[in-house]
């Protein structure tokens, strides 16, 4: 069995009953917080989807797109940038889980 890179199995992530292209973001997240008091932006170390990125300025950048909503970002996040709001009632939708 071979391996997969993480943008490999990233590309794997499907949305049920919704296209890629038309998910409605469950998560807002506030850069502009990230870039201007956070002291550590550890949401570009802890996020295993790689959706935030950090660029040769040091400015943070999220993408939605390959979020796993695993979670991680809203509890690593201390500086109240990250806010998860799943839309009432979006029954039917989110990430599709294939092992677990």
């Amino acid at each position: 069995m071979k391996l997969l890179t993480l943008s490999e199995r990233l590309g794997l992530v499907s949305y049920r009953n919704q296209a890629k292209s038309d998910i409605k973001p469950h998560i807002r997240v506030d850069t502009d917080i990230c870039n201007s008091v956070c002291p550590h932006k550890c949401t570009t170390y802890v996020c295993p989807a790689n959706c935030y990125t950090m660029d040769e300025d040091g400015k943070v950048h999220f993408q939605v797109e390959d979020c796993i909503e695993c979670g991680t970002c809203m509890y690593a996040c201390d500086q109240g940038a990250v806010d998860w709001n799943y839309p009432d009632p979006e029954i039917g939708r989110g990430v599709t889980w294939n092992f677990g």
